[in-house]
């Protein structure tokens, strides 16, 4: 049952990532990278990493994804146009390639992969995971949160309205949204 379960999710996972790739707005892109969190996050459960799947949920699926809608929502992108008769094809082909690849590489790793020892490894405590972020890995999480400030403030620094005549700044009121 648990192989089965896997597959699902694993399908789901992949079928995320697609339509993200391959969505027609962004907030439809948005929606399946959310499906695809939450795959994962169902995953990590079926391993037996709970708090890997309880993180999974509450950064990315939470918080990291609600930044991302903001930032859409802020630099209200517009719909893509429809692509000429020849990017449509490379779009095909591009994507005929691409599983292709990933089916090579998945075909290369299941046949070439080391067997798996038979004794479970100990399964790491939270008190473990915060003792390692604040003191050997405290460098990348505070570049990683470092990161995701700029990313922050670019958006909004993107995001600001300009007059096209005068190119000076304004906020948009209720009234010009109607």
């Amino acid at each position: 049952m648990t192989d089965l379960l896997w597959w699902v999710f694993a399908s789901l996972a992949i079928g995320g990532g697609l339509g993200m790739i391959l969505g027609r707005s962004p907030v439809a892109s948005l929606l399946s990278l959310i499906l695809t969190f939450f795959s994962l996050a169902a995953i990590y459960v079926l391993l037996g990493a709970h708090f890997i799947a309880a993180i999974q949920i509450i950064v990315y699926a939470g918080a990291i994804m609600v930044l991302f809608l903001f930032v859409v929502m802020l630099l209200n992108v517009r719909e893509r146009e429809t692509a000429p008769w020849y990017l449509r094809k490379a779009r095909f082909m591009g994507g005929v390639f691409a599983l292709l690849f990933f089916f090579i590489i998945g075909y290369g790793i299941y046949a070439f992969a080391a067997p798996v020892s038979a004794v479970p490894s100990p399964l790491p405590s939270i008190t473990g995971i915060a003792t390692l972020l604040t003191t050997k890995y405290s460098l990348p999480f505070i570049l990683t949160s470092l990161l995701l400030l700029v990313a922050v403030i670019g958006a909004v620094v993107m995001g600001r309205r300009q007059d096209p005549e005068t190119g000076e700044e304004y906020t948009v009121d209720d009234s010009e949204l109607v």
